[in-house]
């Protein structure tokens, strides 16, 4: 193009953004993969203020992080890259490991490091291998393990849950372990505010897992077969907000889990691998892991780099049996060095992200969830009290009509009866999720989008805590 008077403009040539990543045996890429901002072209990921402003003549960069295996083998988390393949991240911070090395092909917007390692004993992964392979062994005996995962917020628990599932079913002719998720601030299978198990029966997604163990499936199909969830709700935070509530729940999703393997040989003789809320090492905490390990007849607790942790639970599960009368075993493994901080900031994108996609699928498939107005008169929905204002002589939950402050806020549909008492619909399972877009109390009408059109007939709706209410789903 040329402007009279000034000749011809010259055209920034666009430079390749791929690059090749090669592996040695034993070593890590690791990386952090930005979300993509709502206006669709930048990344959240921060930019100097001295940076050049970019030639709006030049091809645009790519706005997501492609990675390709181009030799040798890798994994992420346990699951294996296919060779050849493009794999889109989009608001991860993980790694990609190497057994054996490889040779990486990686283009888009990421921050990223490569740890070497050269001695297998400095090596977490290494030691998470050979966990599962004792496991294995376990596995050989007819009676799968019930391992329980404990560590501190960002010591990689969560990771290593989802490593073991993941090593789990790539065995030959592949296992069905049920995967468990006890931590209310990342739900697993399921919103935030939930506890929910599911059986791993086909290999995971390498694309999926943000923050739980599991990615959060659209109310849709997939093209790796959903792990249809059994779902809680708690509607709080953390675990110790509420520990009596936590534990109802828990003792309910572990009665579903208990009759699942009495009832399927291949989930019995899988096992059970437990991801347990991050907790403090006060007597609070240790009581709820405790709890878990009873009721999720746990025979294997691992906990991660928390020497204190490891001592209480040592001391506390030293003498015990499980229900089966076998011994519980208490390991303690290094905490990675990949692990990263996940900053409130990156965690909110994460539940965001999770919600948008229980109603509108993602860029995989596009879902068309169902609008409706609904009239006060034709909903029932019950609020969990405030914290201030629980007392223990106090219902579990209240009843309300919709207000103004309802709004972005995510409901949970219960299996239950509005007629069923109060304890019966707190504790019940969760049927799915509405969110409330509006709500207008002169017409006494509401907004709410459903992943289905239908009335919603005398199913309560439960108000909690959790998550937070950030995002206009509908502009």
């Amino acid at each position: 193009m040329s402007i009279p008077g000034l000749g011809q403009i010259p055209v920034q040539q666009a430079t390749s953004t791929t690059r090749t990543i090669t592996l040695k045996p034993l070593w890590e890429w690791r990386f952090e993969a930005p979300f993509p901002s709502s206006t669709g072209g930048a990344h959240t990921m921060a930019t100097s203020s001295l940076a050049p402003t970019a030639n709006p003549s030049a091809a645009a960069a790519p706005t997501q992080l492609t990675v390709k295996l181009t030799s040798g083998t890798a994994e992420r988390d346990g699951t294996e890259l296919a060779l050849g393949k493009n794999y889109v991240f989009v608001g991860a911070k993980s790694k990609i490991f190497t057994m054996t090395g490889c040779t990486l092909e990686v283009s888009g917007p990421c921050e990223d490091y490569v740890a070497e390692t050269d001695d297998a004993d400095d090596c977490p992964a290494v030691s998470y291998l050979n966990l599962h392979f004792a496991l294995q062994n376990q596995r050989a005996g007819g009676i799968g393990p019930r391992v329980l995962v404990a560590g501190a917020p960002a010591s990689g628990k969560s990771t290593l849950a989802r490593t073991l599932l993941a090593l789990a079913t790539r065995q030959n002719g592949g296992q069905q372990p049920v995967g468990v998720g006890l931590d209310p601030k990342d739900g697993l299978l399921s919103l935030p505010g939930t506890v929910a198990a599911a059986v791993f029966g086909s290999l995971m997604d390498v694309e999926t897992g943000g923050a739980g163990v599991a990615d959060t499936p659209s109310s849709g199909p997939a093209a790796v077969p959903v792990k249809v969830p059994v779902v809680y709700y708690y509607g709080r935070q953390r675990a110790e907000d509420e520990p009596e509530a936590w534990k109802t729940v828990v003792r309910g999703l572990a009665a579903a889990v208990r009759g699942r393997r009495e009832q399927d040989g291949e989930v019995r003789r899988a096992g059970v691998v437990v991801d347990a809320p991050a907790v403090g090492t006060g007597k609070t905490g240790v009581e709820l892991l405790v709890h878990a390990v009873e009721e999720f007849a746990v025979n294997v607790v691992v906990v991660l780099g928390s020497g204190r942790l490891n001592a209480e639970l040592q001391k506390r599960l030293g003498q015990m049996r499980t229900s089966m009368g076998e011994a519980i075993t208490v390991v303690q493994l290094d905490k990675s060095e990949g692990v990263v901080e996940r900053d409130e900031s990156f965690m909110q994108q994460i539940r965001e992200a999770a919600i948008k996609e229980y109603f509108f699928g993602d860029a995989k498939m596009t879902l068309s969830p169902a609008t409706q107005q609904v009239d006060f008169s034709a909903v029932t929905i019950f609020k969990i009290p405030d914290l201030s204002e629980y007392l223990a002589d106090e219902e579990v939950l209240e009843k309300m009509e919709p207000v103004p402050e309802m709004a972005h806020w995510t409901l949970a549909v219960m299996n239950a009866s509005v007629r069923d008492s109060l304890e019966t619909i707190r504790y019940a399972s969760v049927m799915g999720f509405v969110y409330v877009a509006d709500v207008e109390p002169e017409r006494r009408r509401l907004k709410i989008l459903a992943p289905v059109s239908g009335r919603l007939g005398d199913r309560p709706l439960v108000w909690g805590h959790w998550p937070e209410p950030h995002i206009n789903l509908l502009g």
